[in-house]
């Protein structure tokens, strides 16, 4: 079965852990996995110097697999651009300059197409809520992002395991109570629309995997936690490993063990396609 491996918020910077993302990078160089998907967050604070670790990250999953990622609210200079006045392109500069020129990229490998949306906006008119606490926080997808997930996922290939990453939450996080997306719950509904089977997404610093029901269809979310030392609760730091075939999809968690010094297989769950 091919394998895919869903990381989020490494947050390079001080709340890195380099032995957990020594570990990462030791199962690169071993090819564990078929594709590489990270959801953003790949720094703390968008400084020069941790997105150049970064993209030492970036290429070493590039060099071990099809990879694929996307910028998190902590890769965006928000500040650049508030409610529309100011230097839009500056806010990405960074991300574009260490990691890449496409923030909504698309991967056709392995069986799989990956479908991305740049939720991590900053703060624009269509981000704000009623909370001050989401401000350059929350997370939003607009109509046309919906609509070209749909799309290329309508031209994947037969068979191939359609997957939508975004860098925010889906799923309320059951410890912070507060969904990623403004459209809160109403998310669950977009997602649904775009034919999708999975679901990659961080952000919350909580992992949770669950199947989805909406408007009758099903997909499953991977809404994984960090590998940095900002996982919520005090619970380990953690990826996931999405394997599929034509019948069915597991999610295994990857966590940290402090007596092993390495990620260990410590859940999975299987769910039909």
């Amino acid at each position: 079965m091919p394998t895919l491996v869903h990381l989020s918020d490494i947050h390079f910077g001080p709340p890195e852990v380099p032995a957990h993302v020594a570990a990462v990078e030791r199962r690169f160089a071993e090819r564990r996995w078929d594709v590489v998907a990270v959801s953003g967050d790949l720094t703390q604070r968008g400084f020069r110097a941790q997105f150049a670790r970064a993209r030492t990250f970036i290429e070493r999953a590039r060099a071990s697999a099809p990879t694929v990622a996307i910028p998190g609210n902590h890769d965006v200079a928000w500040w650049w651009c508030v409610g529309g006045l100011g230097v839009r392109a500056m806010m990405y500069r960074g991300y574009r300059r260490w990691i890449s020129a496409d923030l909504e990229p698309t991967l056709r490998a392995s069986g799989a197409t990956v479908a991305s949306i740049n939720t991590s906006q900053g703060i624009q008119w269509h981000t704000l809520t009623s909370r001050l606490r989401d401000l350059s926080v929350v997370g939003v997808a607009r109509p046309a992002q919906w609509a070209r997930a749909t799309r290329e996922f309508e031209a994947a290939d037969a068979g191939d395991l359609r997957v939508l990453m975004l860098h925010h939450n889906v799923l309320r996080g059951t410890l912070s109570h507060r969904w990623g997306l403004t459209a809160r719950e109403r998310g669950l509904d977009e997602v649904a629309r775009t034919g999708c089977e999975v679901v990659l997404c961080g952000h919350d610093h909580e992992a949770q995997v669950a199947q989805v029901e909406r408007h009758g269809r099903r997909y499953v979310v991977s809404q994984v936690n960090t590998i940095s030392t900002r996982a919520r609760g005090g619970r380990p730091a953690c990826f996931h490993e999405v394997a599929w075939d034509a019948a069915q999809v597991t999610v295994t968690r990857q966590e940290w063990s402090a007596t092993a010094t390495d990620f260990i297989p410590s859940q999975s769950w299987s769910f039909a396609r």
